[in-house]
């Protein structure tokens, strides 16, 4: 009895870690980004000799400083997808006398792009298409007439007796 109820346990262990793998059709499973997303942008703002002050003031704070060698910040990105491939992004900054000297990594522009599905893809065009109407003004129609002023409207006379003024 107790080797049944061993084999058992293990056989449920098993069976409930391996569906946190498994990724059945129709199930949405949201995005997961972790970590700090550096662009090509940020990268761009940074000049050597900049004080740690100043490129945790662009770039936002590290993932981790290693206690050990801390003239090296590390910018750790993790995006894994509801659906498609996971994407990893690691930037490394290497400091001399305590002063920002050089980076290294590869930057990912457009992650949520790449990784996304068809649908997502169209979503984000959309989107997109929305931002930049909203952003270009609208011309004002060459018909429309304004409503005349009360004020510049000839008044006409309260007593029937009383000429205008």
């Amino acid at each position: 009895m107790p080797r049944i109820l061993a084999v058992l346990s293990l056989t449920a262990l098993l069976a409930t870690t391996g569906c946190s793998s498994l990724r059945f059709p129709g199930v949405y499973r949201i995005d997961i980004p972790q970590g700090n997303f550096v662009t090509e942008e940020m990268l761009g703002e940074l000049q050597p000799g900049m004080s740690p002050e100043q490129v945790r003031y662009v770039l936002g704070a590290p993932t981790l400083v290693d206690p050990f060698t801390p003239d090296k910040w590390f910018y750790l990105m993790t995006y894994r997808p509801g659906k498609g491939d996971n994407v990893s992004q690691q930037i490394v900054l290497h400091f001399e006398n305590g002063s920002y000297s050089r980076h290294e990594g590869e930057v990912i522009e457009d992650f949520r792009k790449k990784t996304s599905s068809q649908q997502d893809r169209e979503l984000l065009r959309k989107l997109d298409q929305r931002k930049q109407e909203e952003t270009t003004p609208e011309p004002a129609p060459a018909t429309q007439q304004s409503a005349p002023d009360p004020e510049t409207l000839p008044q006409e006379p309260t007593d029937p007796g009383q000429p205008a003024a």
